[in-house]
């Protein structure tokens, strides 16, 4: 770690200002994996100003980073702080953890091993890359599905194949889809076995910058996990795919502190792989320019990280919403999402060309008896078929998408 990255001497070290006695303060504070010794003392000092323990140990487990939290209260000897009930949510919910993330790890690396066997290239995505790289494979990175990525022409056979082993996939919303299939987002429907969901990537910036999947795909990195030698996403590569993850839970109103986390920790580790010329050009051809350079200057705010200038060079402070960040910090979960009709506008424009756009538009409106039972709580087909009038009240939001600026 150099100093232009984090220094003890003068750091001028993130003070929010927000939630209720510094917890919010703390929470940041205490979502890294080491600690200057300015970072100690500041841990120290915030914990001293606490008095609503219980709300700090629940706001931990709803921002996803309790285990990381508890681990490093217990390794910067500050566990004679807190409550016993705090205690033990922290602890049980960093236990709970640990266990989750070895059961998806040692189903993910079947998965990969199998694939492979059949002559398939994989690659950890998001938690799951993440937890074998910059949390150290201590089980902390909390996550609840295996993201994995494939190339396009491989997708559908790694489909059938983890079908073989028992993995049910989700049914699609019309068999009008199955035309559609690779552009309907970066993965295919969810599939589960044994409490476990795998997301099977295909692309990881929509129908943007497809070039990068590639050299993602030909020239992985490697980490350790369970044993075995898995591939990731090269770090910039990674970094983008984050933003852009980040980017799909903002426009939904999902708010996590762990996701920032996340990047913080990637960036730590792999500074001069992500901040390099590249950056830029690989973020507009992504369409995630200005996401960028906002999340740099959150990183600056929250983690007093080093951000040479031109990287956050004219960025839009009317989208940092850094007041709403602050708000969110203290309730976390669900922010306020995107309109409907933003929403659609988004989804459609992932759809290449008008006819793979009407396939979409009708598979809405007219999607399977399978999944109106399940959208409508409907146990018999003649019950689900009768909400079909209210599906579309949608023409409206999807004329007002159109209306908003969607080319065919």
């Amino acid at each position: 770690m150099t100093g232009s990255e984090r220094s003890d001497a003068g750091a001028s070290l993130p003070n929010t200002g927000s939630g209720v006695n510094g917890v919010t303060d703390l929470l940041i504070i205490l979502s890294r994996m080491d600690f200057t010794a300015e970072e100690r003392r500041r841990a120290e000092d915030l914990c001293g100003k606490v008095t609503d323990w219980n709300m700090f140990a629940g706001l931990a487990v709803r921002h996803g980073v309790a285990a990381l939290v508890w681990r490093n209260l217990s390794g910067l000897g500050l566990t004679d702080r807190i409550t016993e009930s705090a205690e033990r949510a922290l602890e049980g919910a960093m236990l709970k953890t640990i266990a989750r993330v070895t059961y998806i790890t040692s189903a993910a690396v079947e998965i990969i091993r199998v694939l492979g066997d059949a002559g398939i290239r994989v690659l950890m995505l998001k938690g799951l890359a993440l937890e074998h790289s910059v949390y150290e494979s201590e089980g902390l990175r909390q996550m609840s599905d295996a993201d994995l990525l494939v190339s396009p022409g491989d997708v559908l056979r790694a489909r059938d194949i983890i079908v073989s082993l028992g993995y049910k996939s989700r049914p699609l919303k019309s068999p009008l889809y199955r035309r559609i299939l690779p552009d309907l987002g970066n993965h295919l429907p969810e599939m589960h076995r044994g409490g476990i969901s795998v997301d099977l990537h295909h692309r990881l910036f929509g129908a943007r910058a497809t070039a990068l999947t590639e050299e993602a795909i030909n020239a992985p990195w490697t980490v350790t996990a369970a044993g075995t030698t898995c591939n990731v996403l090269p770090p910039r590569i990674s970094f983008l795919n984050l933003v852009a993850h980040l980017q799909k839970h903002d426009i939904k109103g999902e708010f996590q502190l762990r996701l920032y986390c996340d990047i913080y920790l990637l960036l730590l580790k792999y500074r001069s792989d992500i901040l390099t010329a590249q950056l830029n050009a690989e973020a507009r051809m992504a369409g995630i320019e200005e996401e960028v350079k906002v999340v740099l200057y959150l990183m600056k705010v929250l983690y007093d990280f080093d951000v040479p200038s031109e990287f956050t060079a004219d960025v839009k402070t009317e989208l940092i919403g850094l007041s709403r960040f602050l708000i969110n910090l203290e309730d976390p979960g669900y922010a306020e999402p995107v309109s409907a009709t933003e929403f659609y506008r988004r989804n459609l424009s992932a759809i290449n060309g008008t006819m793979g756009k009407l396939i979409f538009i009708a598979g809405d409106l007219f999607p399977s008896i399978t999944f109106m039972k399940n959208r409508y709580g409907r146990r018999t087909a003649l019950g689900a078929s009768l909400y079909y009038p209210h599906r579309l009240g949608k023409i409206f939001i999807i004329l007002k998408a159109l209306r908003n600026g969607l080319a065919g």
